[in-house]
């Protein structure tokens, strides 16, 4: 049913059962796992280095990508970006002929002061976006 996944990930802990439901659903489609970090760069604060920034997201897909391996997933492609996130997830699955999206849903107060990017991206989202809580 699914071919290929998209799981985007900030690298937080909360993403957790976000990631453990994409590796899940990978396995039993044999589907093509993609992990996609984005550099937001519209949240880029003066005096942060583009490579400090880089580092965290390529340590965020190789996380994910070290648990496929341990799962027995062997075709996992990880990908670092810059741009608006929403954006960039939604260009990505087009560009990518993405079947699903996994997408984590964030409980913090950073909620309140904004759309949640599970928000933004699934009204716009031509394919199926799961929401793990």
């Amino acid at each position: 049913m699914y071919d290929a996944i998209l799981l985007p990930t900030d690298g937080r802990p909360n993403t957790d059962r976000a990631i453990e439901e994409a590796l899940e659903l990978a396995a039993v489609h044999d589907a093509t796992l993609h992990v996609l970090y984005v550099i937001n760069s519209a949240e880029i604060a003066p005096g942060i280095d583009f490579e400090d920034l880089e580092t965290i997201g390529t340590d965020a897909v190789d996380h994910v990508a070290t648990l496929a391996a341990d799962n027995g997933l062997d075709d996992v492609r990880t990908t670092v970006t810059h741009g608006l996130r929403a954006r960039s997830i939604l260009e990505y699955a087009s560009e990518h002929e993405v079947d699903l999206l996994v997408m984590g849903r964030h409980r913090g107060l950073e909620r309140l002061r904004r759309p949640s990017l599970t928000k933004q991206v699934a009204p716009d989202a031509s394919v199926p976006v799961l929401i793990v809580g």
